[in-house]
């Protein structure tokens, strides 16, 4: 896996999804890795979401174990698919590391990897329905546990 190069989890220097994107109500994003440009067998397909709870990194890591500093920055896709006020976009991300591996000789090259995605955001919300108040009022029904009934008033 390539080394991370971030400090903070989102580009401009919040720490959550929902600091960096508050107009959002989720990001769903589907991805398949390929090794290079010669690579036409894309890997598994994968996914990830705010609501899923693993968009909790502006970057997907690169599986290219030569690769430094690399990545997909899916952070910047989701701002300017904002700015653009697109709902829904398709493309390739290039991975935007270095190979320093040993059989490279002129000095670091550009990292192969990419990925083919499809980004969904769906907007937050005005009457309160995005994740964060509908994990709370969910937490709020069922906080007695499973299969327990209301509790009993003191009888006496």
């Amino acid at each position: 896996m390539s080394e991370k190069f971030r400090v903070t989890p989102f580009f401009n220097g919040v720490t959550s999804f929902k600091n960096a994107f508050p107009e959002l109500g989720d990001a769903l994003i589907e991805w398949r890795e390929l090794t290079g440009p010669e690579d036409e067998r894309p890997g598994d397909l994968r996914r990830t979401g705010f609501r899923r709870g693993n968009f909790t990194s502006g970057v997907l890591p690169c599986s290219n174990p030569d690769c430094h500093e690399g990545g997909y920055q899916i952070d910047r896709l989701v701002a300017d698919m904002l700015h653009m006020e697109e709902k829904q976009r398709e493309g390739t991300f290039l991975c935007s590391g270095r190979e320093t591996g040993e059989e490279v000789r002129r000095g670091p090259v550009r990292c192969p990897h990419r990925i083919m995605f499809k980004a969904v955001l769906s907007p937050r919300t005005d009457d309160g329905d995005g994740p964060d108040e509908q994990r709370s009022s969910h937490r709020q029904q069922h906080r007695r546990g499973r299969g327990r009934g209301h509790r009993r008033r003191d009888v006496a």
